[in-house]
């Protein structure tokens, strides 16, 4: 009986918190989505998920390389993986008791085999789970287990942080229905300003900073002062534009535009106090009216979004980059590409875009695994970038495949110069954990037209690639 309050117990806690963070029957966002497709990378598997537990039923509110769906909770591997409180690891969940039976395993949904989960934490009870998986047996490293524990804490931030914002809009709600009452209402006003979590501040007719709430003066590090002339406010305050070290212009701090254009919405600022971090605001506000229409005032709230701000550049740095090597991955190669193509025809310049291929890779993870094959990826990548110039780009768009990108390169002795230090460089052995390595690389050159565009000019430079190796075989046969 014990036994069965318990489960009742835990899924109305899921069941609340899920309804707390507005998650039941809410599809996903651009950033769970984002989450979701990096797991799948990080993994090398084709499939992911965010899996949240509802009192009878599972939701997939994101998911990649399949339609997420609603299912019974029974046959949840995550209900079965989430009670363990970390991140679990199968690599063929067929032979695992705890799964072999189950539908998504045995045929009935699905036939997973390598599956790996991290639980969503959210107020200390598991709501779900991140999890990653694939149709055939396989194994993920530590690191690779760490990192999906990292973007699962990554997805409880943005659930915890929307919850957050949506609490932040119900007090600037509560704050608007104050201000009607201001003049009547002052105590009470006064301590629901000082129990909002978010900084709110206010300015009478003559555009002078007459409040602060506590949030404000912790962020500001100081109280009001009423002597202080607007064109005074930004150095005072120490308010800054996105950058963190432009100051305001006065006529582009939040409170000033109230007055100006009668009410903002998320206008963001930086506050840098002395002996303080950098704290990035997202501003509302609106002025403040008399019975007979006349404004004499204007109110502000501040809602801290920093957190949000990092999450994001988190975000756009994974999907950007190779989770392995740290380089540029095909995505961002393209986007640079094209802008430097805009570049050169704007200004009648030149580049050379050079594709490699390791040659004998494949046998270095045939007989040596793939951790083996990481390593020498990453020495590889490490050696590549050596053999180019600091403004130039070296990107890995997949396996054994690297693309350099190298601005200025106008002539094909140029190019192949380029091409020889970097054969040098991938000439020399390799060690790792396993062996001494001896590899090679083909590198195919491609110089910009008047008529290249990003694709056809990795086009180019990847059947120059190709021709190499072809001419490297008969070469090989012919001696």
């Amino acid at each position: 009986m014990t036994a069965l309050l318990d489960e009742a117990g835990l899924r109305s806690q899921q069941h609340l918190l899920l309804a707390d963070l507005d998650l039941l029957d809410t599809p996903g966002n651009v950033e769970l989505d984002a989450v979701v497709r990096v797991a799948a990378a990080v993994a090398g598997v084709p499939y992911a998920a965010i899996n949240l537990l509802d009192t009878e039923r599972q939701c997939q509110p994101s998911a990649t390389g399949f339609p997420g769906e609603d299912s019974p909770r029974h046959e949840s591997m995550c209900d079965v993986a989430g009670r363990l409180g970390t991140v679990v690891h199968v690599p063929d969940a067929s032979a695992d008791d705890r799964f072999a039976d189950n539908p998504w395993v045995d045929g009935r949904r699905s036939t997973v085999r390598l599956y790996a989960s991290a639980p969503l934490l959210v107020d200390g009870v598991s709501i779900g789970s991140l999890c990653v998986f694939d149709l055939a047996p396989g194994h993920l490293s530590p690191d690779q287990l760490d990192r999906l524990g990292d973007l699962a804490e990554v997805v409880v931030a943005l659930l915890v942080g929307r919850r957050a914002h949506r609490r932040s809009e119900l007090a600037r709600a509560e704050l608007a229905r104050v201000n009607d009452q201001l003049s009547r209402t002052r105590a009470f006003e006064n301590a629901l300003l000082e129990a909002l979590p978010v900084g709110v501040v206010a300015a009478d007719a003559d555009r002078r900073v007459t409040l602060f709430n506590q949030v404000s003066r912790h962020w500001h590090g100081q109280d009001t002062d009423a002597a202080l002339t607007p064109a005074e406010l930004a150095s005072a305050y120490d308010l800054y534009q996105a950058d963190g070290t432009t100051p305001l212009p006065v006529d582009r701090i939040p409170l000033m535009r109230v007055f100006d254009e009668g009410r903002i919405t998320d206008a963001e600022m930086v506050i840098r106090a002395h002996g303080k971090p950098p704290r990035i605001v997202s501003v509302s506000g609106t002025t403040i009216q008399d019975a007979h229409g006349e404004c004499v005032g204007a109110v502000v709230a501040m809602a801290d979004v920093t957190r949000q701000h990092e999450l994001a550049e988190q975000l756009r740095t994974a999907a950007m980059h190779d989770a392995l090597t740290g380089l540029p991955n095909r995505t961002l190669l393209m986007d640079r590409l094209a802008h430097a193509l805009q570049a050169i025809h704007r200004d009648a310049g030149s580049l050379a875009l050079l594709y490699c291929d390791l040659d004998g890779f494949k046998a270095v993870n045939d007989d040596f695994g793939h951790a083996a094959g990481d390593d020498v990826l990453a020495q590889a990548a490490v050696r590549l970038l050596d053999a180019v110039r600091p403004g130039d780009t070296v990107a890995r768009i997949g396996g054994d495949e690297f693309v350099l990108l190298c601005p200025g390169v106008d002539t094909a002795p140029h190019a192949q110069a380029v091409a020889d230090r970097v054969t040098a460089a991938l000439a020399e052995p390799i060690h790792s954990t396993e062996t001494v390595h001896q590899l090679g690389i083909s590198v195919g050159i491609a110089l910009s037209r008047t008529d290249s565009s990003p694709e056809n000019l990795l086009t180019r430079a990847d059947e120059a690639m190709y021709r190499v190796k072809r001419r490297r075989r008969t070469e090989a046969r012919r001696a």
